[in-house]
C-alpha cells in the first residue's frame, strides 16, 4: 500500500489596501511611544534653520496626524508662509500631541499641544527667538512637556520652559525623558567595543541616582523596558 502526500493549496487572501487620495507626497511616519498614531510632514526642508535660506518664501509645513487602524486624517495646525512644525512628540498620560511651531514672521517659537479626543490645538507658552539661539538641537520631551536645547560640543543641556534649568551631562550623554522628579539620559561608550548607560538624575540638582548598563526603551502604555545586566 502506497502513501499518497495530499498537497491542500489554500486560495490566496486579498491585501488591504486603504487609499488616501491627495496625499501622494507624504509617507506616513510612526510616532514614536503609540501604536495607534503616525503623521506626515510635508516641508521643503527638514530642518528648521533652513527656512532661513527661502529669504521670508518658505510656503510653509503641513503636518498631518493618522490615526490607526481607522486611517482617520487630522490637519489640526493650518499650513502659514514662513511657518514651521516641527514633528510630534506624543504624551501618553494625557493622550496628547506636542508641536513646536516656529514662526519666521513674528520670530516667535509656540508649543502647541494637539488632543484628538476633542480635536482642539491650545498654546502651552510663546517666546521670541533670541531665546532659543540658533534653533539647533531644540526640542520637546516629556512627561510633563519640557522645552529643551542640547549644546553637544559642550555636553549641556538647557531647560526654556516650562522652568530654566541648566545642566552638565557627562561626555555623548542624551536627554531622553523626565518622570516623576527625575531625569533619563543614555550614554554611549566604545572602549573598544560599543555600549550604552542608562543614567537617571536628580532633576533639580541634576546629581546622578543610579547607573546602569543597557538600553531604556518607552513603550505605548507609558511604561518603560530597561534591558540591563
Amino acid at each position: 500500500m502506497r502513501s499518497k502526500l495530499e498537497v491542500i493549496e489554500e486560495a490566496p487572501q486579498k491585501m488591504n489596501i486603504k487609499i488616501f487620495k491627495g496625499f501622494e507626497d507624504i509617507y506616513p511616519e510612526k510616532i514614536d511611544e503609540t501604536d495607534s498614531w503616525y503623521y506626515g510632514q510635508l516641508t521643503s526642508c527638514s530642518e528648521v534653520y533652513e527656512v532661513l535660506d527661502f529669504k521670508n518664501e518658505y510656503p510653509g509645513t503641513r503636518l498631518y496626524f493618522i490615526e490607526y487602524p481607522s486611517g482617520k486624517v487630522f490637519e489640526p495646525i493650518n499650513q502659514e508662509k514662513n511657518v514651521f512644525l516641527e514633528r510630534p512628540i506624543y504624551d501618553s498620560k494625557d493622550n496628547s500631541f506636542g508641536v513646536i511651531r516656529y514662526d519666521f514672521n513674528k520670530e516667535i517659537i509656540q508649543i502647541l499641544v494637539f488632543n484628538p479626543e476633542c480635536s482642539s490645538v491650545k498654546i502651552l507658552t510663546e517666546m521670541s527667538f533670541s531665546k532659543v539661539g540658533d534653533m539647533i538641537n531644540v526640542r520637546l520631551i516629556t512627561s510633563p512637556f519640557a522645552l529643551v536645547k542640547h549644546d553637544v560640543q559642550s555636553d549641556k543641556v538647557d531647560f526654556l520652559w516650562p522652568k530654566e534649568m541648566k545642566f552638565q551631562f557627562e561626555e555623548n550623554e542624551g536627554l531622553d525623558f523626565q518622570n516623576d522628579g527625575k531625569l533619563y539620559t543614555s550614554k554611549w561608550i566604545e572602549d573598544p567595543d560599543y555600549r550604552e548607560e542608562i543614567i537617571i538624575r536628580d532633576i533639580e540638582t541634576g546629581e546622578i541616582l543610579e547607573r546602569s548598563p543597557g538600553y531604556l526603551r518607552r513603550m505605548s502604555d507609558g511604561s518603560a523596558w530597561k534591558m540591563t545586566r
